[in-house]
């Protein structure tokens, strides 16, 4: 099993070291007989015409790639977090705002009846709890 997976590894390794590569020449040659576009510059030498150049640019720029996309990913989770929490709070504070205006509603269609309620649990008792005295 390790023999396998090294050798997996191994041309793995070398899928993308041809790959790196071939994009360092694909880019070279297209950038040749440019003057401007994607000039690549190392101690005030453009590079931007020679694989060797690219072939150090690229995994820099993979990487920084990489970098760029987790920190985006992070900032997004991060506005996702703080727009739920806002709309929860949003939420809580229509629905509390809403209980205080019907609340005075609530109360006067409640006390008249709570009093009619009561009015008939009293007249409704039995007789002979009047009389026990």
């Amino acid at each position: 099993m390790g023999a396998t997976s090294l050798s997996r590894k191994f041309i793995l390794g070398v899928v993308v070291l041809v790959a790196v590569v071939v994009a360092a020449v694909a880019l070279s040659t297209w950038l040749a007989g440019a003057v401007d576009p994607g000039t690549l510059v190392w101690f005030d030498d453009d590079i931007s015409d020679s694989a060797l150049g690219w072939a150090i640019a690229i995994p820099v720029l993979i990487l920084t790639a990489i970098l760029v996309a987790v920190v985006l990913a992070g900032t997004g989770v991060m506005v996702a977090g703080a727009l739920a929490l806002a709309a929860v709070a949003s939420i809580v504070a229509v629905l509390f705002a809403l209980l205080l205006v019907f609340l005075p509603f609530a109360i006067f269609i409640a006390i008249p009846v709570l009093a009619v309620v009561g009015l008939v649990k009293l007249m409704s008792k039995p007789a002979r709890v009047a009389n026990a005295n």
